[in-house]
């Protein structure tokens, strides 16, 4: 759920920003509330139903957070890293603060999240957010920049030299013409 956090920043920050990343991660259009994003969450079903579910304010109001269980963390998140590097991000994983994000506000404008140049990583192996889902996000927001690398959800565990790699490029490509801008 970065792409929140990107957004975000985009829309409150633009000046600020050479290139908006998004690693497998949600991306609203120009002009469009969270609500696509959370539309997106509800297709993947088959995650949502496993998740176990915290009811923070008593059982009578809307849940809190969401947690994947560990015996199906590797599966949806780490499925092509090493068992070592999986077994440690799961000890790092904490709930999904749910009633948090769904109740952030967020409108983003052409003026000011649409001038932000937008690149996503797309991570073919991914159980979290499937590829299909990544590309229709690509399709109706359509970044300046699309690359792809063979991972899962989390490629700073599974292919770590090879985004750190991407990264330095895109960085290069961006940040570069937006540092002289600042000055």
């Amino acid at each position: 759920m970065g792409g929140i956090s990107i957004a975000r920043a985009s829309e409150d920050f633009p000046h600020l920003i050479g290139v908006a990343v998004y690693v497998c991660a949600f991306m609203c259009r120009g002009g469009e509330s969270k609500q696509r994003e959370q539309e997106m969450l509800e297709l993947n079903s088959d995650i949502v139903e496993r998740m176990e579910i915290n009811f923070g304010n008593g059982i009578r109001e809307p849940p809190t957070s969401v947690l994947v269980p560990k015996r199906i963390q590797k599966n949806y998140f780490y499925g092509t890293s090493s068992t070592v590097d999986a077994t440690l991000a799961s000890l790092l994983l904490r709930p999904f603060p749910l009633m948090a994000v769904m109740n952030t506000s967020l409108e983003t404008r052409e003026e000011r999240y649409g001038v932000v140049p937008r690149v996503y990583i797309k991570t073919t192996k991914d159980n979290a957010l499937s590829l299909a889902q990544q590309e229709e996000l690509i399709t109706n927001s359509p970044p300046q920049k699309v690359y792809s690398l063979d991972t899962d959800h989390s490629p700073f565990f599974s292919a770590p030299e090879k985004l750190h790699t991407l990264l330095l490029e895109i960085a290069n490509t961006y940040c570069v013409k937006h540092e002289s801008s600042l000055s």
